[in-house]
């Protein structure tokens, strides 16, 4: 989206999620999976699993799909970032699949 098109909404980044330690337990699972890789799109997703989370605090592994689907990675194929949104969340291989 322009910049533009974002006048008088609000917009939150992720180091305003940092600062209210609700990536924490997030950041430590895409940490121990190895889903940071190059670190370009790992912003994005991030505020994404954030979001997801809040909506639905125990989404499968296609919902965390679903929701990531806005980002793009060039570097992890998203079995890892979605192995560590699954982790974060406490869902289990068989609850997710």
């Amino acid at each position: 989206m322009f910049a533009v098109q974002a006048e008088g909404a609000q917009i939150e980044t992720i180091e305003g999620l940092t600062e209210s330690g609700e990536l924490a337990a997030l950041q430590e699972a895409f940490y121990r999976n190895n889903a940071l890789q190059c670190g370009f799109c790992t912003p994005g997703m991030l505020i994404a699993a954030a979001d997801l989370l809040k909506h639905n605090p125990k989404p499968s592994r296609e919902e965390i799909r679903a929701g990531l689907s806005g980002n793009y990675c060039r570097c992890t194929g998203y079995h890892a970032i979605v192995d560590a949104i699954a982790e974060a969340c406490g869902s289990t291989e068989e609850e997710a699949e």
